[in-house]
């Protein structure tokens, strides 16, 4: 069982040394592993340190205000492992140029409160896509509590900036086709590796707030 509590104040935010072997190291493993097993992007995951001045409330936990800033630190991730298949056109979408994502909704479930010191891995399991849009859930798990204590579902739509209108991955052909043949591949593996962990781990029947 990986250690939660630490030997001292400094071990305890040793996330922050800049090298990663540290007191955290067999937590961040085990989360990577199952964050993996569940169907989570493996090579987009993200890990966020907790900002004591920054992600506190007056009552010593996490605000709920910071839980989209780490959404965003995965999805930013996300948006990273479609460069290889874009090109050139990657740089344009950074720029809003051509044809990029743009946050369309989205849903937070606070599980557990979360404090510091800890780190937290931000992952992402898309579930579904659609030539202009794909539908992702993004799940944050606290290192020290080995246990998630936010859930996010949101869907992304890929619109022209120019005109601000939806634009179909598909019919702008080329990167793009290549882009959208990706998170479909994405999209499959996740919900078949998904549907693996809830038939091998079925959930715990429990009241809902």
């Amino acid at each position: 069982m990986p250690p939660k509590v630490f030997a001292n104040p400094l071990e305890a935010s040793s996330y922050s040394h800049p090298i990663t072997s540290c007191a955290y190291t067999p937590l961040r493993e085990k989360v990577v592993q199952t964050a993996t097993l569940m169907g989570y992007d493996y090579d987009s995951l993200t890990e966020v340190g907790i900002d004591w001045s920054l992600d506190q409330d007056s009552n010593n936990h996490v605000t709920h205000s910071a839980y989209p800033r780490y959404v965003s630190a995965g999805n930013m991730r996300l948006f990273e492992s479609f460069a290889g298949v874009m090109g050139d056109k990657y740089a344009d979408m950074l720029r809003g140029r051509g044809i990029g994502p743009m946050l369309k909704g989205y849903t937070m479930d606070f599980k557990r409160p979360a404090f510091y010191p800890d780190a937290l891995i931000v992952g992402n399991r898309l579930s579904e896509v659609h030539p202009d849009r794909y539908f992702t859930t993004t799940t944050i798990w606290s290192l020290r509590q080995q246990a998630i204590v936010a859930e996010c579902k949101g869907y992304i739509v890929f619109q022209k900036f120019e005109s601000g209108k939806p634009a179909s991955l598909i019919e702008a052909g080329g990167p793009y086709l290549a882009l959208y043949s990706q998170i479909k591949d994405k999209v499959e593996r996740s919900n078949k590796l998904f549907a693996k962990w809830q038939k091998e781990n079925p959930p715990e029947r429990k009241a809902r707030l």
